[in-house]
């Protein structure tokens, strides 16, 4: 009993150093854990953790260099990074990255439609992944 408190304890500790976790069952959190040397480890557990990547792009020598949706759409990260230290930590910096890649996506988008104009409307769609055209379109 004070083994499973013990564990409930050090899981929870993980979970608010990274709220995302919370979406993952204890053997699904405990899978990424056990594997803190295998970075590639939290691909499986990706899309409950956020929503519309199914996986990062990760290079030979382990660095992440962007995001790819179920649809296959990849947006590229606006700074590369390697997972070192505990794995809610460069998550962390990996979901930081993420918000700051979408931003720069949404306005290099933008500036693409106010120079292609409106009669390029559909090449400028297909131009860009689904989830900035949404942002932007708004």
């Amino acid at each position: 009993e004070s083994v499973q408190k013990g564990l409930a304890d050090y899981l929870e500790t993980k979970r608010l150093a990274f709220s995302r976790f919370f979406f993952l069952s204890n053997d699904e959190l405990l899978q990424i854990l056990s594997q803190t040397k295998n970075p590639l480890a939290v691909q499986p557990h990706l899309r409950k953790c956020f929503e519309a990547i199914d996986k990062l792009d990760f290079q030979e020598d382990q660095q992440i260099t962007a995001m790819m949706s179920v649809e296959k759409e990849k947006v590229p990260f606006s700074e590369f990074m390697y997972p070192k230290g505990n794995v809610e930590n460069w998550l962390g910096e990996v979901e930081r990255i993420m918000r700051a890649s979408m931003k720069q996506s949404y306005v290099l988008s933008n500036e693409a439609y106010a120079e292609s104009g409106k009669a390029n409307r559909p090449d400028w769609v297909r131009s860009w992944p689904a989830m900035t055209i949404l942002a932007v379109d708004c």
